[in-house]
This record gives C-alpha cells, structure tokens and sequence, in this order.
C-alpha cells in the first residue's frame, strides 16, 4: 500500500526493487490471505525485507523524505 503513491519516475530510480511484486503481495495478504504461505511469508521477512529498507531509505535520503510526501 505503501508503494502505490510512488511514481513511474520515482520507482524507476531503484529498477531493482520489485515494486510490481510488493503492491501485489499486499493484495494476497490482504484479499486471499488463504493462499498465503507462511513459510514463504517468513522467508520474505527474513530476506527481503532487510535490503528493501535499506534501499528505500536511501532513497529517502537522496530525494529528501518531504519529496516522497513523508514528514
């Protein structure tokens, strides 16, 4: 959810981030939550997560966070 405001511009500045697949695993959580895999849920916590913080708070710190409508 967090990432839908971001614009084409914006998140072709990290071509690397999955932004397509995050908006999506959002919707399966949220929607067919039944179809979640907690293993593989675990798996993107334990992984992913990690170097995507890092990555977007880069880009916070390059844009300045006020760019990206953070306070």
């Amino acid at each position: 959810e967090a990432v839908r405001p971001f614009s084409s511009e914006l998140r072709e500045l990290r071509p690397q981030v999955p932004w397509s697949q995050i908006v999506g695993i959002r919707h399966i959580l949220v929607h067919q939550y039944y179809r979640t895999d907690p293993d593989v849920v675990w798996a993107v916590v334990e992984n992913d997560l990690p170097n995507l913080k890092a990555t977007v708070q880069g880009l916070l710190d390059e844009l300045g966070a006020d760019e990206m409508g953070r306070a």
